[in-house]
C-alpha cells in the first residue's frame, strides 16, 4: 500500500473522513496511475475490514487490461449482502467503468436496496461511463495529482538519485503516484513509455513526413495513442509562454479534441493524420 503521505493533501483529508465515517456506497475517480486502490487499501485498513473486491475478468481469470464486470458477477452480490451479520462489509469494484450496461442496472437494484452494514466502493478512472442513476446514488470523490515535492520525497524513497532520470520519470508520471512508482521499479515499462515520450517529441517537432511515419506506427494502437497525443498536450504545455501562447493554446485544443474523437472509438490513422495536416 503507498504510504499516506503519497495523496495529495485534499485527497488525504477526503480519504480519513471515509475511513472514519464509510458512506454506504462511494465512487473514488482519478486518472490511471492516482492511486485508487492504494486510497481502498487505506481506508479498509483503518476501518480493519478485509473487503471483498471485484476486478474485471476475461474467460473466468482477472484481466485488467481486456476484462469485464458480468451481470453474474454483479449478482453474486445478491446472497452475499442479503446475510445478516453484526459488522461491517465493503464491497471494492475495482474498475468500475468495466461492468457492462446489464451490470451496471444490477448494481443499481443493490443500491436502491441497501442492506445494513454492507458498504461499496467504486474505484474507476472514467466515471462517465457508468449510469447516471448510479452517480446520482454515491458520494462522489475524485483524487488529485501529488505535488512536485511529494514526487520528490517519493523517489528519495525509491533511491532515485539520477537527476536525469528522476527529471523523466517526474514529466511521464506528471503527479501520478501508483504510476511513478511503477516506472521507478519496471524497468521494461520504463522504457516503453520513454518510447512514447520520444514519439510525442518527434511528432510535435518533426518535419511532416516523418510525423506521419509516428502516426502510421500507432495507428492500430489505440491506448498507445492515447498516451501519445497526452505526452504531446504535456510537451506543449511546457513550452506555454506569453509570446505564443494564443498558437499553443489551439494546438493543445487540437489534441485533446484528438484524444476525445479516439476515445470514442474513431479511426487512429485519419485522426492523426489530420493533426500532421494542421
Amino acid at each position: 500500500m503507498m504510504p499516506a503521505r503519497y495523496f495529495h493533501q485534499v485527497s488525504q483529508v477526503a480519504i480519513d473522513q471515509l475511513a472514519h465515517n464509510l458512506p454506504q456506497s462511494v465512487l473514488i475517480s482519478g486518472p490511471d496511475g492516482i492511486g485508487l486502490s492504494s486510497a481502498a487499501e487505506y481506508i479498509t485498513s483503518k476501518l480493519k475490514v478485509q473487503p471483498l473486491v471485484i476486478l474485471p475478468e476475461r474467460d473466468e481469470k482477472v484481466d485488467l487490461e481486456k476484462g469485464t464486470i458480468t451481470v453474474d458477477r454483479i449478482r453474486s452480490l445478491y446472497d452475499y449482502t442479503r446475510g445478516k451479520t453484526d459488522t461491517m462489509r465493503v464491497v471494492i469494484i475495482d474498475y468500475a467503468e468495466r461492468m457492462r450496461q446489464t451490470a451496471q442496472n444490477a448494481f443499481l437494484k443493490l443500491l436502491e436496496e441497501p442492506t445494513p452494514q454492507t458498504h461499496y466502493i467504486l474505484l474507476t478512472h472514467a466515471p462517465q461511463l457508468l449510469l447516471p442513476t448510479i452517480r446520482s446514488r454515491v458520494e462522489a470523490h475524485e483524487l488529485r495529482t501529488i505535488t512536485k515535492a511529494q514526487s520528490e520525497a517519493l523517489l528519495d524513497e525509491l533511491d532515485i538519485k539520477d537527476q536525469r532520470q528522476r527529471a523523466q520519470l517526474m514529466f511521464i508520471a506528471g503527479g501520478l503516484p501508483a504510476e511513478l512508482s511503477r516506472l521507478a521499479q519496471d524497468e521494461a515499462y520504463f522504457a516503453s513509455r520513454s518510447e512514447i515520450v520520444r514519439d510525442a517529441r518527434e511528432f510535435l517537432q518533426a518535419t511532416p513526413y516523418k510525423r506521419l511515419l509516428v502516426a502510421e506506427k500507432y495507428r492500430d494502437d489505440r491506448p498507445g495513442t492515447l498516451t501519445l497525443l497526452d505526452d504531446t498536450a504535456k510537451l506543449l504545455s511546457q513550452n506555454l509562454s506569453p509570446k505564443d501562447a494564443s498558437s499553443l493554446v489551439v494546438k493543445i485544443d487540437n489534441l485533446l479534441n484528438a484524444y476525445q474523437r479516439i476515445e470514442q472509438n474513431g479511426n487512429v490513422r485519419l485522426i492523426l493524420a489530420d493533426i500532421v495536416l494542421q
